[in-house]
């Protein structure tokens, strides 16, 4: 058959439309399904794919990280001979712009891997590594420019309360450089044990290192005890020379620091229990945690330890720890007062802030630089010191204006020692709550700083403290993937950066995070978001969850949601009245086992938006909850009081609402909390009383907690009053019998 010419170019045309369409839909795709965490700064896209072989070329000067993730895909690697063009080239360019920055061209000529410095060539490959995992042998062109937000991306891993083999450490850091975090901080010593090898100090290990229980609850409130090493049925251990070696050594080969933390002068108790005349009791004692300052031995113990401590760890930062000194017993002691007294000390936080300027001047004097937590700034700063800020923001703020670095790690977003969903179904943790959500939605650029004092913020680091983290698999856990949203944080520009795009990359990881061996939280939690409109009086939930191809199936009539129930399209559920909304994942018609069901309720009251008194108390100044309307909002709290909406009282609660006129009640109902850990637990009782003229009060019913102070776990209680009274002033009394410091947190007063 033969073809005019016109029919030729009809015919090229047509093939060349077809050919641009694919090219456009392969590029689309690409765009669509790229899951590389953290996300890069700028992703171009082009029009082809690079087939692979399974046998690749690597230019001079690759990674050996390159080679070795390269094996783990089950590809062959082997270095370009001569001439000969590698298939992957990678090469130094300091024209890259951005820290740590790299540039990575995937095309037809292979891949092009371009680095500003050895730091960008790890970056870079990790990347490389993430899009060929994904892909396998075929690669989408694309061109990746990138680099860090922050030079400091770290992950603390506390050590002392529960010990984490080497093994587990080492598998933490192959996944912190994935990820591209690069400070490991090391929290080796604390009040649960002494975990590194002094050559010096041989009892440490021998009597610091191994106590009666794991239990920490029942080793810390009742028994306290430190047992000799080999003691039959004793929980503990510590590092070994080779075991530091290995994870320096692994630490080294990925481009990740490690940061060795010795605490002082608090939380130092274990210390005692192998060198007692080191305290200002002279013995071991069930309440004592800070060295005795008075005493120059101790200046020669820490002198002794950071010294074993800077010849086997590189890092040039040391942390001293800092926090937390109880000083309760430097006022009694006379060498505590005779070292005041002869450096012109005027209190006790002058006498912790001399012990870490000596403390830092030392390790200057070795070539090193201190870091600690941010009491390190009560009683004055040491000159060249870094501070690590997690009692919020405030510290970070203050040094960063006084001209010293800082590194945030805020309690209220990066501790990874609470809960990151609700507590049923979750295996224990420190209280609190911070989900994956909460940590990826932290910028920490403080905006009290000016553009020249942000320069002082190095980064940013989450935490996990052992407390109730019970073995290596239970860290794994509180980790992933809670760190693969720190690294984002930390790299990745904060207009780049977008919760639900993460949230579907985020996806993609976990099933790949469990393949690799790591015990990962499976994301599972639903979302409930309460909101009130006081024009319509309407209360309304939104949900959400943490996967976003599950279905959510509800409820609004108290039973359980099936594959039957209605699937939340994203339209709030609205009431005038009362709403109770159960809500649980599925996939299809299978509930997705893993996502336990969710029950939330809310409700347009007769106390929204009316007037309240608060009767010779008030709320504690951490915890308003947004002030005087905080009780009666009808905006219902999360599973944390971190969460700005839980009103906290160290004293009785004693409270008035002023519904306006004389009303028929039917309903109260008052909530409450239990955080045991936290120092927050439930009323003894909580009483109504009842006034026509806000004068003459009736009480009406008192009702004792059901709540057990044994409980560790957060639990939520709701006093419920049914009745049928008539009155303008509802009067809730709530108390217990605990000491001051001692908290009650209420959510919401309920009147119907």
């Amino acid at each position: 058959m033969r073809m005019t010419t016109q029919g030729l170019r009809s015919t090229a045309l047509a093939l060349s439309l077809s050919l641009t369409s694919l090219f456009a839909t392969q590029a689309e795709a690409a765009v669509d399904s790229l899951q590389l965490i953290p996300r890069p700064v700028s992703v171009t896209y082009g029009t082809g794919t690079l087939r692979l072989p399974r046998t690749l070329r690597l230019s001079a000067g690759a990674p050996a990280s390159l080679s070795d993730g390269l094996k783990k895909q089950s590809f062959t690697t082997t270095a370009a001979k001569g001439r000969m063009k590698g298939l992957i080239t990678t090469r130094l360019d300091a024209s890259v712009p951005g820290l740590e920055g790299y540039r990575l061209e995937i095309g037809k000529q292979g891949i092009t891997l371009t680095a500003r410095d050895e730091a960008g060539l790890r970056q870079g490959t990790q990347s490389l590594l993430q899009i060929t995992q994904q892909y396998g042998e075929a690669l989408p062109y694309l061109t990746i420019t990138d680099s860090a937000r922050l030079a400091y991306r770290g992950v603390m891993l506390d050590v002392s309360r529960h010990f984490m083999n080497r093994d587990m450490i080492i598998r933490l850091l192959d996944e912190m450089a994935r990820y591209k975090l690069n400070r490991f901080h090391w929290h080796l010593v604390d009040g649960g044990g002494w975990r590194f090898p002094s050559k010096k100090y041989p009892l440490l290990t021998k009597k610091a290192a191994f106590r009666t229980v794991s239990d920490w609850d029942q080793w810390w409130q009742k028994d306290r005890r430190f047992v000799d090493e080999g003691t039959p049925g004793s929980y503990g251990g510590y590092y070994s020379l080779e075991d530091i070696h290995a994870v320096l050594n692994h630490a080294t080969r990925l481009g990740i620091t490690v940061i060795p933390e010795i605490e002082l002068p608090g939380h130092s108790n274990e210390i005692f229990a192998a060198y007692p005349e080191l305290s200002c009791l002279n013995e071991w004692a069930f309440e004592n945690s800070d060295v005795c300052i008075g005493n120059e031995k101790t200046f020669k113990f820490f002198e002794d330890i950071l010294d074993e401590v800077m010849a086997i760890f590189p890092s040039k930062y040391i942390h001293i720890g800092g926090d937390e000194a109880t000083m309760q017993h430097w006022s009694k002691c006379a060498k505590c007062q005779a070292r005041m007294k002869s450096e012109g000390l005027k209190d006790e936080h002058e006498l912790q802030s001399y012990m870490i300027r000596r403390i830092e001047k030392y390790l200057n004097s070795k070539g090193r630089k201190l870091i600690g937590w941010d009491e390190i700034l009560m009683g004055g700063l040491a000159p060249d010191a870094t501070v690590m800020s997690w009692r919020g923001e405030e510290g970070a703020i203050q040094a960063a204006k006084e001209g010293h670095d800082v590194i945030l790690t805020p309690n209220s977003h990066v501790y990874l020692d609470l809960y990151q969903r609700e507590s049923d179904h979750e295996p224990r943790a420190n209280g609190g709550f911070i989900p994956l959500e909460k940590i990826y939605s932290y910028n920490p650029i403080p905006k009290e700083l000016t553009p020249a004092e942000t320069k002082h913020v190095l980064g940013v680091q989450a935490n996990l403290w052992t407390e109730y983290v019970l073995d290596e698999p239970h860290a794994e856990y509180m980790l992933f993937p809670r760190i693969l949203a720190l690294s984002e944080v930390a790299w990745t520009p904060q207009q780049d950066r977008d919760y639900k795009n993460f949230l579907t990359r985020v996806n993609y990881h976990v099933p790949a995070l469990k393949k690799r061996g790591i015990n990962v939280y499976p994301l599972r939690r639903i979302a409930a978001i309460n909101e009130v409109d006081t024009v319509k009086h309407l209360v309304s939930v939104s949900l959400d969850s943490e996967r976003p191809t599950a279905d959510i199936r509800y409820t609004t009539d108290g039973t359980e949601p099936t594959a039957r129930s209605p699937r939340y399209t994203g339209t709030p559920l609205t009431s005038r009245d009362s709403l109770i909304v159960k809500a649980r994942l599925f996939e299809g018609d299978k509930m997705i086992d893993a996502a336990p069901m969710i029950s939330f309720r809310t409700d347009y009251h007769k106390a929204i938006g009316k007037k309240i008194t608060y009767n010779d108390c008030t709320w504690n100044e951490r915890y308003t909850a947004g002030g005087s309307r905080a009780l009666i909002d009808g905006v219902r709290g999360t599973p944390t009081y971190l969460d700005g909406r839980w009103q906290g009282f160290t004293s009785p609660m004693d409270v008035t609402i002023d519904l306006g006129a004389v009303t028929e009640l039917s309903h109260i109902f008052a909530k409450f909390m239990q955080e045991r850990v936290q120092w927050v637990y439930m009323p003894g009782d909580v009483e109504i009383l009842l006034s026509d003229d806000g004068v003459n009060f009736r009480s009406v019913a008192r009702q004792k907690t059901l709540t057990s102070e044994d409980i560790y776990k957060p639990v939520f209680e709701t006093f419920s009053f049914p009745m049928k009274e008539r009155a303008r002033y509802v009067r809730v009394k709530a108390s217990n019998n605990r000491s001051a410091g001692h908290f009650i947190f209420c959510d919401e007063i309920i009147v119907h």
